[in-house]
């Protein structure tokens, strides 16, 4: 009996030991994702052709196409297909049954290969003559709760064929708390984000096709987006001119940029919403927000700061054939950098306009000082103590014809750099 009670006993272990080896095989990433995280996905239906386990915590699909139903798009189902799916690790406890509990998964790290839709979002730059092109898109991000610090190692979008934008970052006093997250942005405070931003052509394609749309030149729109850095760069230090020097080169490179460009900011201390007000001090960028700018095509000046030519400016665009007839902003992108002179209202005039966005007025002897901006189609005047002046410009060769909408204008001659030194 005793020799049949061990055997017994052996045999119950065994049995036992079996059981909870297959029990913890049965718990692999795989059947975790499809028991526990599957059902709550709003798909009308998921289905892959091959699905594999990553250990506990990760799986891998391909070739998956979901069907989003109707009531989940306010309008009708759409359909996403997707090469390959690779979770490496997830949270899957706390996203068990999230809608139930006020905890946030804590870690994920995933990459979506091959990611197309028949939805109006996945078509949406077909309009501006770029063909849908598949997404691939990555998440790699860790929430240590003791600590409240969120480490984002990379959440990263790509355009197959066309680009991609990538950001790092680590926020301190984050909390993983659901019901906490909308505090966030009181509580929460940066310690360092690099965001990077690779062209392989979308610029080039996006930008005519938009500037078309709004019924002007690609190189006008460009002026528009530059000038407003050029207007901040001015009273700012070497360091933070440097830089909007390196983001003014890039988008001035847009036909074809010299390689990514790179922007992270790493405060000299965690770095808050309220830090923001101080954004205008001369070196806030570079000392407070710890800013860097990093592309192989920077020139100085680009941003109109220090180091640019002409007395502080980039050099403005090339002057048109004279046979071309320009308006709008095409017209006025050829005036940055360069002088104007003739006579209004019976003085002779110079005015100089600087990519900052200030202006040099010589009338007579008299100098005075002002400021321009672009509007749409029409340049903005304004000189202290007057209102602000706008008007339509037409520049054939090197006249250049201003009107206001009284009709009423002038017509000067256009003279390169800054001859009088305005």
């Amino acid at each position: 009996m005793a020799k049949t009670g061990f055997w017994r006993t052996l045999v119950l272990l065994l049995g036992l030991s079996l059981f909870a080896t297959v029990q913890a095989q049965a718990q692999n990433g795989l059947q975790r994702f499809e028991k526990d995280i599957k059902p709550q996905l709003e798909f009308k239906s998921l289905t892959y052709d091959k699905a594999a386990p990553l250990g506990d915590k990760g799986f891998t699909l391909s070739n998956v196409v979901g069907v989003v139903p109707a009531s989940a798009t306010g309008g009708k189902e759409s359909t996403i297909k997707i090469e390959k799916v690779t979770v490496e690790e997830a949270d899957f406890d706390r996203m068990k049954d999230t809608g139930k509990k006020d905890e946030v998964p804590l870690f994920a790290k995933i990459k979506i290969e091959g990611m197309t839709g028949d939805d109006d979002l996945s078509g949406m730059l077909e309009s501006f003559g770029i063909p849908k092109a598949p997404v691939d898109l990555a998440l790699d991000y860790r929430l240590n709760p003791a600590d409240k610090v969120l480490t984002v190692s990379k959440l990263e979008v790509a355009l197959q064929g066309q680009g991609s934008l990538s950001l790092s970052l680590i926020l301190d006093g984050v909390s993983d708390k659901a019901s906490e997250a909308a505090g966030a942005k009181d509580t929460a405070s940066l310690r360092s984000a690099s965001l990077v931003y690779t062209d392989v052509g979308l610029l080039s394609q996006l930008l005519p096709a938009v500037a078309k749309q709004q019924g002007m030149a690609a190189d006008a729109m460009i002026a528009m987006a530059v000038a407003p850095i050029g207007a901040f760069a001015v009273g700012k230090g070497p360091g933070t001119v440097k830089a909007l020097d390196g983001l003014a080169s890039f988008i001035g490179d847009w036909k074809k940029p010299k390689g990514p460009i790179t922007i992270s900011v790493a405060p000299a201390k965690s770095a808050s919403l309220a830090d923001l007000d101080k954004i205008e001090q001369p070196n806030a960028l570079t000392d407070i927000f710890g800013l860097k700018v990093e592309y192989a095509g920077t020139r100085a000046g680009a941003a109109g700061g220090v180091g640019a030519q002409s007395g502080g400016q980039a050099a403005a665009a090339a002057p048109p054939a004279a046979d071309k007839t320009m308006t709008g902003a095409e017209a006025w992108l050829t005036l940055i950098g360069n002088t104007v002179t003739g006579k209004v209202d019976g003085k002779v005039i110079f005015e100089h306009y600087r990519k900052d966005g200030t202006l040099g007025l010589m009338e007579d002897s008299e100098i005075s000082k002002g400021k321009w901006s672009l509007e749409g189609e029409r340049v903005c005047f304004k000189y202290p103590d007057e209102d602000k002046d706008c008007q339509t410009i037409t520049r054939t060769g090197d006249e250049v014809t201003f009107k206001r909408k009284d009709k009423s204008g002038y017509k000067l001659k256009v003279l390169e750099g800054n001859p009088k030194n305005l």
